[in-house]
Parts: C-alpha cells; structure tokens; sequence
C-alpha cells in the first residue's frame, strides 16, 4: 500500500471518528449546519457531517443549575427599605432557544427575576415579609419569572426562588430594631392580658351562674308560697261559700289563739298588766 492510500484511509477515518456524536444522559446535542440549527441529538450515539459541513454544542438539560446574584435594595408597599437577598436554581428547558438566546443568560435569568420579585416586594408590607408572606413572595416571583422567560425566549425555567435573606439597610438597622423591639413589647403587653382574660373569665362566669341559679332558686320558693296563699285562699272561699259562719268561727279562733300565745298577763297591785310579745 502506497502512501497516498494510506493517508486516505486515515483522512477517511477521522472524517468518520469526527461525524460520531456521544450524547451522555441528560444531556441533548445542538446540530447546526453551516451555522444555522438543524436538528437535536438525544442522549446515545448520534451522527453528523463533518466539520465545517456540520458541527453540534452539547447542553446539559437536566442539571439544576443555582445563581446567588447576591442581595438588591428594594420599595416595600408601605415605603420600607429592604434588602433582599435570593439564590435563584433554574434548569434549560428548551436548548436551542438556550444556545440561540442572550449571550449572558445567567445574568438575563437574575434580572428577571429581580424585576419579578421587585414588583410583588412593591405590593406587601415591610412586616408580613419579614414573618408569613416570604412563601408567598417566592412562588410568586418563581411564577412570575417564567412567564416572562418564556416570553423573552430564553430557554431558561426557574424551578424555585428561595428568599435568603431579608434584612433593613445598615442606615437604618438600629431604628429597625427599635420598632421590632416595641412591636414584640406590644405583643408581649397582649399575650398578657389576654392570660388574664384567660384567667378572669371563667371566675366571673361562675359567679354569674351562681347568682343565676341563687335567683332563680329564690324566685321558685317564692312562687311556691304565693301559689300556696293562693290555694289556701281559695280553699277558705270555698268554705265560706259553703258555711260562712263556721268558717267565721274558726277565723276568729285562729286569731285569738294567735294571739293568745303572744300575750303575757301578769297580776299587779294595783290591777292587771297586759303584755303583748312583739
């Protein structure tokens, strides 16, 4: 073999070496074709035209990717300053759009982002971002930021927002604390008096309840005994209706021995004495 086959057939050999594509899972190969996208690769053993025919970019399309563009300075709804400080983890979700977007995407997704997360910090107050409304803020600003990527034809896709840290500025930290340190003295000033209130309030239901059940008891004797004059009243009309002398007799007879056992009768010198009991 002369040497002029022998340089073909390695010339031939490294065209073809050259036109195998290894795709590792995850991952997705972008073919362009004198320099214009043809196709995509998935994962496996792929072919393409040689170099300058063809050549392919490999994107990893599974890997979650996280940007700490660090902490931005922002307008809360009730005019608070606050700096806020976020770790962003997205993924490709569309590699041709990826390799034909921004030149510098990361920074592209951290402005998005920002811009998003500005927008909602600008409608809550300093407070609810500080204690419940963080869960809010981060899947709003998440949602949020993928509308607009997908919008801008990024092939990015935020997979979470995480709020690391929300903090006042160093101007006015010691004022901030300040007013946190008075909020939890009026919380602290509430709790109490709500224990009390806690405390109080089953003592003087109580008491109510005896004064209820006293009254009522007073109002059933009471009640009683007027039923029973009524009935004994009735019964001695009744009787008199029937006899009216005899029932004249026996009145006047409960009187005098009513009185009768009041009356004390004590003998003097000079007469008798009468006295009546009170």
């Amino acid at each position: 073999m002369n040497l002029g086959k022998l340089a073909s057939l390695v010339l031939l050999g490294l065209l073809a070496v050259s036109s195998m594509v290894f795709v590792d899972t995850g991952d997705v190969a972008v073919v362009y074709r004198f320099g214009a996208v043809d196709r995509t690769l998935d994962a496996g053993l792929g072919l393409r035209a040689p170099w300058p025919i063809e050549r392919h970019e490999v994107v990893d399309v599974s890997e979650v990717r996280r940007a700490e563009p660090g902490p931005r300075r922002m307008l809360t709804g009730d005019t608070n300053l606050v700096d806020v400080d976020l770790i962003i983890q997205y993924r490709v979700a569309d590699p041709v759009a990826f390799q034909l977007g921004m030149a510098d995407a990361e920074d592209t997704l951290a402005g998005v982002v920002f811009a998003v997360t500005k927008d909602r910090v600008a409608t809550m107050g300093v407070d609810v971002l500080l204690t419940t409304g963080r869960t809010e803020l981060q899947q709003g600003a998440a949602q949020s930021a993928n509308e607009l990527l997908t919008r801008l034809d990024t092939g990015l896709r935020v997979d979470a927002v995480e709020v690391r840290e929300i903090t006042p500025p160093p101007d006015v930290l010691d004022a901030f604390k300040d007013v946190s340190s008075a909020r939890g003295d009026r919380e602290t000033l509430a709790l109490a008096a709500e224990a009390y209130a806690s405390k109080r309030l089953p003592q003087v239901r109580g008491s109510a309840a005896e004064e209820m059940e006293s009254a009522k008891a007073f109002a059933a004797d009471r009640s009683a005994r007027a039923a029973g004059d009524v009935s004994r009243f009735q019964e001695f009309l009744e009787a008199k209706r029937a006899a009216p002398r005899a029932v004249r007799a026996q009145l006047w007879l409960e009187t005098a021995r009513a009185v009768g056992e009041r009356v004390e009768v004590m003998p003097l010198r000079d007469g008798t004495e009468v006295r009546v009991s009170p």
